[in-house]
């Protein structure tokens, strides 16, 4: 699979642009029927006690998920992960909810599908605790998205971005953020990892 790496060294209070994104949502390599769970331990690297403390509703492509240990996941696939969500309509999305028999049309079931070695993309959404827990971890890895993202985040946040950030890489190489704002370097492909390193991550 190929992408540009785009990197961009920033302040501490710089990557509070960059959370939308995430709710956006960005892409994970994982394969054919790998299980939810297995998607977030493996795929994601999150916490095993972390997903049974924090994680308390998962949302597979609109509908809920109960069982995360025996639902697979197919390419396309679309996984949005929340904590607690306030309100009624909150407790029945939420995993093993005793509302659930109310949502039962839109539950998703587990699947049964094996596992196989089919590599595909998954787009992970993070919300309210999740997203503010993990998140900047993610930005920092690196998030996975379209390179229309990227021209669109520097088209509308470019001058706040180039202020804030003391160097912009392009696959290593210092990038005039201007560029980004109109149509990208020439040759970019059409999939963007966009890694953001903050000033206390580099001097820790």
């Amino acid at each position: 699979m190929e992408y540009d790496t785009l990197l961009l060294k920033c302040g501490d209070g710089l990557p509070s642009i960059f959370m939308p994104e995430l709710q956006r949502g960005f892409y994970i390599r994982s394969y054919e029927g790998e299980t939810v769970h297995s998607f977030l331990v493996d795929a994601c690297c999150m916490d095993e006690d972390y997903i049974a403390e924090k994680i308390k509703t998962i949302i597979i492509n609109g509908g809920p998920v109960d069982d995360i240990f025996n639902t697979g996941l197919a390419g396309g696939t679309t996984c949005a992960v929340s904590g607690a969500m306030p309100g009624i309509a909150g407790a029945m999305m939420r995993m093993g909810s005793p509302y659930a028999p109310m949502r039962e049309s839109i539950t998703v079931k587990p699947s049964g599908s094996p596992e196989s070695e089919k590599e595909i993309l998954v787009t992970l959404k993070l919300f309210n605790v999740v997203m503010h827990d993990l998140g900047p971890d993610f930005l920092k890895n690196g998030i996975l998205v379209d390179k229309e993202r990227v021209l669109e985040l520097f088209s509308s946040h470019g001058e706040e971005i180039s202020s804030g950030c003391r160097a912009i890489l392009f696959n290593n190489v210092p990038l005039d953020p201007r560029i980004l704002a109109g149509n990208g370097p020439a040759g970019i492909s059409e999939l963007v990892k966009l890694k953001v390193e903050t000033e206390y991550e580099n001097n820790s």
